[in-house]
């Protein structure tokens, strides 16, 4: 069953949950909740939060280094195993306007109608609508009478331009994700 965090929306975003300490030098292991750890390479300050709404200020990250799925950041004034043992199961906060998520939100709509084209300049499609439904947001290209989805997520998008975005899909993605 997944945390529930009594947080203000308006100003912050959940982007994970502290799964354990990692070390006995304050690291804590975090479980991205948008499933992309390259996000958090946005992210100079985070928040933490319990179940019961309690929240830490905002916190600057001194480092992080991802290990397979999870994150493991080190935090200011986090310095002892023991400190870091009392974060376990607090959900990780940043900034709403620090977000790739929230950014990609924001400005969905002003992707809809950009061309969208791969590293080797072969044309996808144009950006018809951006779907929320899921983990992360979809771009919905059509190309004729195709449908193709594509993630939104910082992997996927290599540069985004005034009248196009630059992706580098993973090979066989815009064969298999044809809707």
């Amino acid at each position: 069953m997944a945390q529930q965090y009594p947080y203000p929306t308006e100003k912050y975003v959940l982007v994970g949950r502290v799964t354990r300490s990692h070390g006995l030098k304050g690291e804590i292991k975090v479980l991205p909740i948008q499933g992309s750890i390259g996000g958090f390479k946005n992210y100079s300050r985070v928040a933490l939060v319990a179940t019961d709404g309690r929240m830490t200020d905002l916190l600057d990250i001194v480092r992080w280094r991802p290990q397979g799925k999870q994150i493991i950041l080190k935090l200011d004034t986090i310095d002892s195993k023991s400190e870091a043992d009392l974060t376990v199961a607090m959900g990780v906060l940043c900034v709403r306007q620090d977000s790739p998520e929230a950014i990609e939100e924001d400005s969905g709509s002003s992707l809809v109608g950009l061309e969208v084209v791969t590293i080797a300049d072969l044309v996808v499609g144009i950006v018809d609508n951006i779907s929320h439904t899921g983990a992360h947001p979809l771009l919905i290209v059509k190309n004729g009478q195709e449908e193709i989805l594509i993630p939104l997520v910082d992997e996927m998008i290599v540069d985004r331009q005034e009248s196009r975005i630059v992706i580098d899909p993973p090979p066989g993605l815009l064969e298999i994700n044809k809707a």
